[in-house]
């Protein structure tokens, strides 16, 4: 070809020429554009100023490869269209400081980083009045639940190798001095030599430390009193229940993110109120900060709120002789008020900080970016409900250190390794079983994936309520479930971050094989399992 037949110093200069020709031509062509229609130049959005070095290095090659590539004129072509699109942004309201309305001024500011990243969409009632009051203050007589939640610092510890990070969490004040005497025992145990796992106990049993789940019924008026007991320094929170109607008590306006009555500064408390209308949809819903919410949210400041059947009641699953209510937590029994009981499992997958954020090992070393076993990427930050598994760089490495091998395929293994740190819902055959899927995080999308060959449930399980399947194998085994048209059945659930879903399984624990055993689950993406994100669904075939 032409361009291959040239020596190299001749191509060179020629290529250079042109390149000289187009830079020269361009600021050329639009200041004569502009001069023609009389608009003068403005400073702060034109173009054709002195680029940087490496800028004017970067335009050049471009310019070169459009050249090779047989499009000489593409470059001044894309310059032109730049500086028309330049100068009609010169004429945008807020470029030449009309005041528009705080929602575009915010906006751009969250999106550019002005004022900080962490800035509430917020709106200016002197330009575009907001209605507050979509949601409306609870009827005297609907019956009360109240919760009191304190919004504190605490280190939150991944697995019984003590590997951990400095968090932030939502806990009932209940709850708050079991919560530092859990924080308290893992923090000795670090000190310790050798192996000691402190507080953790696996299968986050019985544990403090852990997201909150609370729940009311269709039909309740839930009052949440929420304390900022943040360190000093930590700024304000709030507290967002997604598809609810909360309200400011004290005034009635709805506590949405551009209410400032809904953000609790440091040291103070706020007063919210929700009456869940008797015809609101059962299932749950993920809750957060919306201020501060990037820094607070990935770092733990989530749960989850689960709207029960009307007149049901939560009771404790673990423990021995009669039965005690339960006030939270991620796996208890409903008993319900409209129809079968239930076992509930609410499992939050989440990422540990955000992409480049690392926890830290017993020593206060930070974990690997890259697991060295297993090649996983970020092990001990993806997570289900504060508590990761990472394969490598603690089961799989103890392997290595002994043994001078590792075997991948005991990963998983209880009984080489014990029971994991994540979660372990447990059931008994023919329980029916609702599990509460939440994304609590807000970096990538994960997959809830159990194994058990017939681990399914509906993709829309409203659709089929005359159909229930996932009860019907309280009197027995189940083998042949009626084939559905109305919905799919679904075994495995991609969930994104803030979504919430609910899983009502087919046939009860232990599936329509009706089967006792430990069943996996765990995210479908390989990597996240593999840096921790896994763990068993435990179904008895006795009591």
């Amino acid at each position: 070809m032409f361009f291959q037949k040239l020596p190299v110093c001749v191509l060179t200069r020629m290529l250079g020429a042109m390149a000289a020709v187009a830079l020269l031509g361009v600021p050329l062509a639009s200041a004569e554009n502009s001069s023609q229609v009389g608009q003068p130049s403005s400073q702060h959005v034109a173009m054709n100023h002195q680029l940087p070095g490496w800028a004017e290095k970067l335009k050049g090659q471009t310019i070169v490869e459009d050249t090779m590539g047989g499009k000489p004129e593409r470059s001044a072509m894309v310059e032109q269209q730049h500086q028309r699109i330049m100068d009609h942004m010169a004429q945008d309201p807020q470029v030449q400081g009309i005041n528009t309305g705080m929602y575009n001024t915010s906006a751009m500011m969250h999106q550019y980083g002005a004022g900080g990243q962490d800035m509430l969409l917020a709106s200016d009632p002197r330009m575009e009045p907001v209605a507050l009051t979509g949601g409306g203050k609870c009827p005297a007589t609907a019956p009360v639940k109240q919760y009191n939640v304190s919004a504190i610092n605490v280190e939150i510890t991944l697995n019984q190798w003590l590997d951990f990070y400095p968090g932030y969490i939502y806990v009932l004040d209940e709850n708050l001095d079991k919560v530092r005497a859990e924080e308290t025992k893992n923090k000795e145990a670090r000190d310790k030599e050798g192996f000691d796992p402190g507080a953790i106990i696996p299968g986050v049993q019985a544990q403090w430390i852990q997201p909150l789940t609370i729940r009311a019924n269709q039909g309740d008026c839930v009052k949440i009193k929420l304390s900022n007991k943040l360190e000093e320094g930590s700024g304000s929170v709030s507290l967002h229940i997604h598809g609810s109607s909360m309200v400011v008590s004290a005034t009635g306006a709805s506590a949405t993110t551009t209410n400032t009555d809904s953000i609790v500064e440091e040291k103070k408390s706020g007063e919210f109120e929700w009456y869940i209308h008797p015809n609101t949809q059962e299932g749950v819903r993920q809750f957060h900060t919306y201020s501060q919410d990037r820094e607070l949210t990935v770092m733990g400041m989530f749960g989850s709120f689960i709207v029960e059947p009307r007149g049901s009641s939560y009771w404790e699953a673990l423990g021995s002789g009669d039965a005690t209510p339960a006030s939270s937590g991620w796996q208890v029994m409903i008993k319900n008020g409209t129809g079968p009981d239930f076992r509930e499992f609410v499992l939050y997958y989440h990422e540990v900080g955000d992409e480049a954020f690392r926890p830290l090992n017993k020593k206060g070393d930070f974990l690997p970016q890259r697991d060295p076993l297993t090649d996983a990427y970020r092990p001990g930050g993806r997570a289900i409900n504060y508590r990761s598994e990472p394969f490598g760089i603690n089961n799989m490495h103890v392997q290595h250190e002994y043994f001078g091998f590792e075997d991948e395929s005991m990963g998983y293994s209880s009984y080489t390794f014990g029971d994991p740190s994540p979660t372990i819902p447990r059931s008994y055959i023919g329980d029916p079983a609702k599990f509460r899927l939440v994304h609590g995080g807000s970096e990538v999308f994960h997959s809830h994936h159990p194994h058990g060959g017939t681990i399914r449930w509906p993709r829309s399980p409203r659709a089929i309520d005359d159909m229930n399947l996932w009860a019907t194998a309280v009197n027995g085994p189940v083998k042949y479930p009626v084939i559905r048209a109305k919905t799919d059945r679904v075994d495995v659930e991609v969930i994104g971050p803030s979504e919430a879903l609910d899983l009502e399984t087919e046939c009860g624990s232990g599936l329509c094989q009706q089967l006792a055993g430990d069943f996996l689950f765990h995210c479908h993406v390989a990597h996240h399992y593999v840096a921790g994100m896994w763990g068993y669904w435990r179904v008895y075939n006795t009591i």
